[in-house]
């Protein structure tokens, strides 16, 4: 299998960032639709088909096909730790548009997640 280029990194990045918008729609439709209590399958599946959660959903699937790209290019063991950047994105995000608290330890946590995908990265 070739080595990561330029091309599959673009592409990672393009498939974590489908996916961290991703959540953020879900997280914003499911503010507007409420709590959902137990495992009502019912009320999961009428939240589903809201816009904004049926929105975020469609960016995963969509996520989900760049990252079938990204892995007929790139090794399993390269592409697939490069998705913690999305953690990094999922909570700068949640902290910009909904106001969430990011606490130091926190902040912390995902330097060491920065830090650990750098060196994947450059291996």
């Amino acid at each position: 299998m070739p080595e990561p280029q330029g091309r599959p990194v673009l592409l990672i990045l393009l498939a974590v960032s489908l996916g961290a918008f991703g959540q953020i729609l879900i997280k914003h439709g499911m503010r507007q639709f409420g709590a959902i209590s137990g495992l009502n399958l019912a009320r999961s599946l009428q939240a589903l088909f809201t816009p904004f959660v049926a929105a975020g959903v469609g960016l995963y699937v969509i996520s989900t096909l760049v990252g079938l790209l990204v892995l007929s290019r790139a090794p399993l063991s390269y592409a697939y730790p490069m998705i913690a950047v999305s953690y990094v994105i999922v909570v700068f995000l949640s902290w910009l548009i909904f106001g969430e608290k990011v606490t130091a330890m926190r902040m912390a946590g995902l330097a060491l997640i920065v830090v650990g995908v750098v060196l994947v990265g450059r291996t």
